[in-house]
């Protein structure tokens, strides 16, 4: 899937200054997981960020909520 969004550098938009950003998104299934890798493209800079998702995980909804309470916790120590 590849999506293109417009965005101008300037508070007044114009065509000649807008940059192009380009998305590609790619899902992989495998060994259980969920892996989704989101590449841009702005100008002429790439960025990929990668997501894993554990599609045979065990924790329940509490489990998660837990750990976010904890990283929060320990983010703001």
């Amino acid at each position: 899937m590849t999506d293109d969004i417009r965005i101008t550098n300037e508070n007044e938009y114009n065509s000649t200054v807008a940059k192009a950003i380009n998305r590609r998104t790619n899902f992989l299934i495998t060994d259980g997981q969920l892996m989704t890798q989101h590449r841009y493209t702005i100008g002429k800079k790439d960025y990929i960020v990668n997501s894993v998702f554990d599609l045979n995980g065990k924790q329940t909804v509490a489990d998660g909520i837990k750990r976010l309470i904890d990283n929060e916790f320990n983010s703001a120590a």
